[in-house]
């Protein structure tokens, strides 16, 4: 017979833990002496704490625990796979949890290495999956926020997160007005390469393909937004370069501290030949 304080030490597991598990009845001692009211394990028993150490390692609540001692060894072969399983959809969330943090950790690179604002640059672009809703009426100065809480709603509900970026898509052609200029579809980044099985109404998911892009960035002002476009789609006619796509209006948060002002910067982005 051992004691608890031996148990502990031969099995790793503190005696604080030992008495919890006596408590909800997960792993009782072998014997209570009821003077000193000392508990006594035997040898056979740290098999049984092998056991729930394994099984707790990999995730299995207490509960699923003590219902696993109560099987014969071949059910507990058959409950040991159905555990396999749920640790396989697990490492599959947890890579999907690492591409998120990759890629979101690249947007705010790129975010840093614009060359310069104001001016048109060219770089190579990945592809880039995207959430669009289809929008009618809907200009850089007039953006009801109930387009992005669906969008927002539709992609949590899909067991992902929201992008921090947002933006639209719309014709590249001349406009004499920030009014005239009217997007086709508001889009959201995503994150994961998971297919959404429920898309809203007006919904739909698009690929960004990759590509060499013109782009320019600015800080968002509704005055001069239409300028810095104008330089894009003169720089595009200057060098006769043939689009291919239409023009991807990306925002991004200039910063994340709820102690600073609110700006955004504003990518304007289309592929071309």
């Amino acid at each position: 017979m051992y004691t608890i304080g031996e148990i502990a030490k031969l099995t790793n597991l503190s005696i604080q833990t030992l008495r919890y598990y006596d408590k909800i009845e997960l792993l009782k001692p072998a014997f209570v002496d009821e003077t000193t009211n000392y508990r006594y394990y035997t040898e056979a028993q740290i098999y049984y704490i092998d056991l729930i150490k394994s099984l707790k390692y990999i995730g299995t609540s207490l509960e699923d625990i003590k219902y696993a001692q109560s099987l014969t060894t071949e059910q507990l072969v058959a409950f040991l796979a159905q555990q396999e399983k749920i640790v396989e959809q697990k490492l599959r969330k947890m890579k999907e949890v690492q591409h998120t943090l990759l890629k979101t950790k690249k947007q705010l690179e790129d975010q840093l290495n614009i060359p310069s604002f104001t001016e048109v640059y060219e770089r190579q672009e990945e592809a880039e999956r995207l959430l669009v809703v289809r929008a009618k009426g809907l200009t850089p100065a007039y953006i009801p926020t109930s387009y992005f809480s669906s969008m927002l709603q539709t992609v949590e509900r899909e067991g992902s997160v929201m992008n921090s970026r947002y933006g639209g898509i719309f014709a590249l052609q001349r406009y004499d007005s920030l009014e005239a200029l009217q997007y086709d579809y508001l889009f959201t980044p995503l994150l994961t390469e998971r297919y959404i099985e429920e898309l809203n109404p007006g919904m739909d998911v698009m690929r960004m393909k990759d590509g060499r892009y013109v782009c320019i960035a600015f800080i968002f002002n509704a005055h001069t937004y239409l300028q810095e476009y104008e330089r894009l789609y003169n720089y595009i006619q200057q060098h006769a370069l043939v689009p291919l796509s239409n023009v991807y209006e990306f925002y991004m948060p200039m910063s994340y501290s709820p102690h600073e002002d609110t700006q955004y910067i504003v990518e304007l982005k289309l592929r071309v030949e």
